[in-house]
């Protein structure tokens, strides 16, 4: 059985997060969407800067996306999923921001990005994957030095 396959499969059919897209602010606010807040409670120190790059690894419909977008508006940010409904929805979900750009792949393609990443979200979905270490290793891969997954 391809593991990949099927759970692409499952996230064509249902695209996940079920969240409705609004035109709105993301509703809340969550210290690990914000580098800076993550950044001084993981490592006791402010950042230097705060135009870095940020990958959200398995995004999903973009509802993470959406807040890491909204509270870091210096950062890049590149989402990746391998569901295209669920990029679909991402895309409008966040075309309220000039900041993401998406791309549809693995996990394990990750190394396929350009760069690192000084900050790397993945929720929800190493235990998907037929080997969660070789996922941690691809994302850890493209982790700048310093940066925080």
């Amino acid at each position: 059985m391809d593991i990949t396959r099927s759970v692409q499969d499952l996230y064509e059919r249902f695209p996940f997060p079920p969240d409705p897209v609004t035109q709105t602010p993301p509703p809340g606010w969550n210290w690990r969407w914000s580098w800076s807040f993550a950044h001084s409670f993981c490592l006791g120190t402010r950042p230097r800067h705060k135009d870095v790059r940020i990958l959200d690894a398995g995004c999903g419909t973009g509802v993470g996306t959406e807040y890491l977008a909204y509270q870091n508006p210096h950062a890049t940010i590149t989402a990746i999923d391998l569901s295209a409904a669920s990029l679909a929805l991402a895309r409008q979900r966040c075309e309220k921001f000039a900041n993401v750009e998406f791309a549809q792949m693995t996990l394990l393609d990750a190394g396929r990005l350009e760069g690192s990443f000084d900050f790397i979200n993945c929720v929800g979905v190493l235990h998907h994957l037929e080997d969660p270490v070789a996922g941690l290793r691809a994302l850890a891969d493209k982790l700048a030095p310093g940066g925080l997954m």
